[in-house]
C-alpha cells in the first residue's frame, strides 16, 4: 500500500469519528421536532396518569396537531363509558358523569398548555383518535365525503 493510500485511509477514518463524535453530541438537535413534543406529552405526571394518551401527531409552520377521543364529529359520551363502565346507562346530567367530562376536559387543556408553553407552538388543533374506537371496538360515523371537483 503506498503512502498515498494509507493517508487517505488515516484522514478517511478520523473524519468518520469526528463525525460521530459530532451526531452524538448534538443528538437532541437532530431529532424531529414531533418527536420531543411527544416526549413533553409523555413525561408530564398529569397526562401519565390519565388513560387516554395525547399524542402530537403533526408540526407543521407553528401548529401542532394532538390527537384526542373527541373531536367536533364525535360525542365524549362514548369514549368516558369505555374509560369507566360504571358511567354506562346514567343520565348525562349526573354528577359522575359531569365529574368525568370536567376531568377529561381539564386534562385536554393540561396538554394544549403544554404544547404552548413551547417557543415555536402558536396553535394547537385537534384531530379524531379513530384508531383508538377501532382499537376499542366503537363504531364511529362514516367520515363525510370530502368536495367534488368541478371541472
Amino acid at each position: 500500500m503506498d503512502r498515498l493510500t494509507l493517508s487517505a485511509i488515516i484522514a478517511s477514518a478520523a473524519f468518520l469519528v469526528f463525525l460521530i463524535v459530532t451526531l452524538s453530541w448534538h443528538n437532541d438537535e437532530l431529532r424531529p421536532r414531533i418527536w420531543r413534543l411527544n416526549e413533553i406529552l409523555e413525561q408530564d405526571p398529569i397526562l401519565a396518569d390519565y388513560p387516554y394518551r395525547f399524542r402530537a401527531l403533526v408540526f407543521l409552520n407553528g401548529a401542532v396537531t394532538l390527537s384526542s377521543p373527541h373531536a367536533l364529529e364525535r360525542p365524549l359520551r362514548p369514549f368516558l363509558d369505555r374509560l369507566d363502565p360504571s358511567l354506562v346507562g346514567k343520565p348525562d346530567d349526573a354528577p359522575e358523569v359531569q365529574a368525568a367530562e370536567q376531568h377529561f376536559r381539564a386534562v385536554e387543556a393540561h396538554a394544549v398548555e403544554l404544547m404552548m408553553n413551547e417557543a415555536d407552538v402558536q396553535t394547537v388543533n385537534w384531530a379524531l383518535d379513530r384508531a383508538w374506537y377501532h382499537r376499542n371496538g366503537l363504531d364511529l360515523p362514516p367520515t363525510p365525503p370530502s368536495s367534488p371537483v368541478v371541472r
